[in-house]
């Protein structure tokens, strides 16, 4: 796996390392009893560790961040491709829908019998010359 350092610039690394200390840190000290059980939980759990704990917390975290922040910048390329890969499957599923509709609709035609057409039924002809009747 690539080391999360390589993936970023190390300023950035170091900001958002920096960000989630001061966060956590503001978080703690100004969140109110109002706060979800979950919010509450990380609170009393940010307060309870050493300075160490809170250095490795935050280092895993931050990595995670890194590593969301590259995928990101890769994203745009990624769907270049998928939208490609994405038209081309529609265009197949399209032609595919396209033939079964031609059979079933060939088939339907061979199921149904032809209907005979009714003839027409003679009409007395007038006379072309109704003086001569």
């Amino acid at each position: 796996m690539v080391e999360t350092k390589e993936l970023l610039p190390k300023r950035v690394v170091g900001y958002i390392h920096e960000m989630g200390v001061r966060s956590l840190d503001h978080l703690a000290e100004n969140a109110g009893e109002d706060s979800s059980a979950a919010m509450q939980a990380l609170i009393g759990n940010w307060k309870s560790m050493t300075a160490g704990e809170k250095e490795a917390f935050i280092a895993r975290v931050a990595d995670a961040v890194v590593e969301v922040v590259a995928a990101s910048a890769a994203l745009p390329v990624g769907l270049k491709l998928g939208k490609k890969a994405a038209k081309a499957t529609g265009k197949v599923i399209r032609k595919q829908t396209k033939q079964i509709r031609k059979a079933a609709k060939k088939a339907d035609k061979a199921d149904k019998p032809k209907k005979a057409k009714a003839k027409k039924a003679d009409k007395p002809k007038k006379a072309k010359n109704a003086d001569q009747a």
